[in-house]
């Protein structure tokens, strides 16, 4: 596998991305990839296929439901 090398990298951005690394639970150099393949949209499958996922196991909505009474009925003193 290629490597790279950055030089120069503003420490606002280095510090930045070490926290993102670190609040993920991976390296910093995993980190550099996945803002790397998002930022030139190399993602896109990915990002594609997590929405179709999404859609397919969501749950189905009854389009008849009275919306606004379930909100009432969420609220203290609302079932009466």
């Amino acid at each position: 596998m290629p490597t790279l090398h950055l030089r120069n990298v503003p420490e606002s951005v280095n510090d930045a991305l070490a926290q993102s690394a670190k609040d993920r639970g991976i390296s910093k150099n995993q980190r550099a990839i996945e803002v790397l393949e998002r930022g030139l949209g190399l993602d896109h499958a990915a990002r594609v296929e997590l929405i179709e996922r999404i859609r397919r196991n969501r749950p189905k909505i009854d389009p008849d439901i009275d919306i606004a009474a379930l909100i009432r009925e969420g609220r203290p003193g609302g079932d009466d």
